[in-house]
This record gives C-alpha cells, sequence and structure tokens, in this order.
C-alpha cells in the first residue's frame, strides 16, 4: 500500500511558485534547497549535540567487518560530496511544469523521512565508536577535512546514514527526470551512480558509520522509493494534482 504523507503541496511554495521567476529565475530551486539545509540539516546537528551530551546507545552494531574496513584518507573528498546532491536535486527538477511539481513533492516527503529517521536517532541510538582507528599523523593533506568534520558531527545519528538516504534519493529523482533522454543524458547518470557509489565507500572508510547503517539506510531508501515517493510522483500530471498546484496558486 503507497505512503501518502506528504502527497498534498504545501502552502509554503506559494510565494515561491508565484515569484518562480526572481532570483534570476532560481527562486524556486533556491527555496527547495533551502528547506533542506533549514528543515534536515538544524534538527540533525540539535539531535547530534543532544545524543553526544546524553551519551547511551540502545544496541551496538560494530562488527569485525567494520574494524576490518581500512580508513582511506582521500575518500573524505566523495564524503563531502552529499552536499551537492541537495542542489543538484532542485536545480535538475527545473526542467518543466510536471518535474517542478515533482521536484517539490519530492522534497517535502524528504523532509517528512528525514523527520521520521531522526526519531530512530532519539530513541535507537547508536555510537560510531570508530573513530579511534584514524591516525591523523597518517591522514596527511586530507586531516583539517577530517577535523572540520569532526568539529561539528559528534559520532553520533548513526542508523540509518541520512548522508545515504537523502544522497541516493536524489540519484533516483534526476534518473527518473533524465534517463533514456539521449547518450548525453545516460552517460552523465552513469558518472553520476559511479560518484555516489564512492560517496557509499566513503562513510565506511572515513568511519563516520557502520556497514550496519549503510545497508538499512539503502534498504529504507529503496522501499520509501517504491512504495511512497513513486506513487506520489506519479500522480504529480493528474488533474487532481494540477489542480492543487494550481488552488495554491490561487490563494
Amino acid at each position: 500500500m503507497a505512503i501518502e504523507l506528504g502527497s498534498r503541496p504545501w502552502k509554503l511554495w506559494r510565494s515561491h511558485l508565484k515569484n518562480q521567476n526572481t532570483l534570476f529565475g532560481y527562486r524556486l530551486p533556491i527555496a527547495l534547497f533551502a528547506s533542506i539545509i533549514l528543515g534536515a540539516g538544524l534538527g540533525y546537528l540539535a539531535i547530534n549535540r543532544f545524543s553526544n551530551w546524553r551519551d547511551w546507545q540502545a544496541f551496538d552494531p560494530n562488527t569485525s567487518l567494520d574494524t576490518a574496513i581500512p580508513v582511506i584518507p582521500w575518500m573524505i573528498l566523495p564524503y563531502y560530496t552529499l552536499y551537492f546532491y541537495y542542489p543538484m536535486a532542485a536545480m535538475l527538477g527545473m526542467k518543466n511544469d510536471q518535474t517542478k511539481r515533482e521536484c517539490i513533492l519530492f522534497h517535502q516527503i524528504l523532509l517528512i523521512l528525514t523527520w521520521l529517521i531522526w526519531m530512530i536517532f532519539i530513541f535507537l541510538p547508536a555510537k560510531v565508536d570508530l573513530r579511534g582507528s584514524i591516525d591523523y599523523d597518517e591522514l596527511g593533506i586530507w586531516s583539517g577535512l577530517f577535523e572540520s568534520l569532526h568539529s561539528v558531527d559528534t559520532p553520533w545519528n548513526a542508523w540509518p546514514s541520512l548522508h545515504i538516504v537523502q544522497s541516493l534519493l536524489s540519484v533516483l529523482i534526476v534518473q527518473r527526470w533524465y534517463v533514456g533522454q539521449s547518450n548525453k543524458h545516460n552517460i552523465s547518470l552513469a558518472i553520476l551512480w559511479f560518484c555516489w557509489s564512492l560517496l557509499a565507500i566513503s562513510v565506511m572508510t572515513t568511519k563516520q558509520h557502520f556497514v550496519w547503517d549503510t545497508v538499512t539506510a539503502i534498504i529504507i531508501s529503496l522501499a520509501a522509493w517504491k512504495y511512497w515517493f513513486l506513487p506520489i510522483l506519479e500522480r504529480s500530471n493528474d488533474e487532481e494534482m494540477i489542480a492543487e498546484f494550481e488552488a495554491i496558486l490561487s490563494d
């Protein structure tokens, strides 16, 4: 059964839709990007600091595989690429009226899914106690990036990895919009999937996440895409959904 949360456009977008041609035509994607930064980022940091202060975990997902995975210093670069996936999804969804509707609905559902995952962070926390295997003296030129990350992100908010959830869903929506349109688009998507694979590996080789975090994030992302995102996105060009968006503009 399809999930209906976020299936109707929020009035939050009204002024941005009405004035989408302002800011050189970038007002709507900027608003969508900002919604993720403010609606997901600030709460993440607050829960991360709260969990670090509370210092209690429901269980320990650490396995011998986590210990065996080596630290690969340069993988901090693909780890940081998460912050390109947010504007990517917002910008590439401006192709036409239908993709704009899908882009808005996608960001709404992504926010709701993120908020639901916060409940796991709060009630079933796991501490990513892996940083002890990092030898900072051997990080070389990458040490500054590790230190910057660790100064902001304490070793909590482990599972499912939001790094994986948000980036994977962003790739899936972009693939929906552009796959099969041309060889150029298909090549670009292949490169995008390769870059995402590096990001997925990087969450473990930078000792930011357990294997458990990565696997559960992929499972949740694919299930949410099939039973939540896709059913709502498929209805985005129905007369009823178009009327919903027009009603927002006429308010």
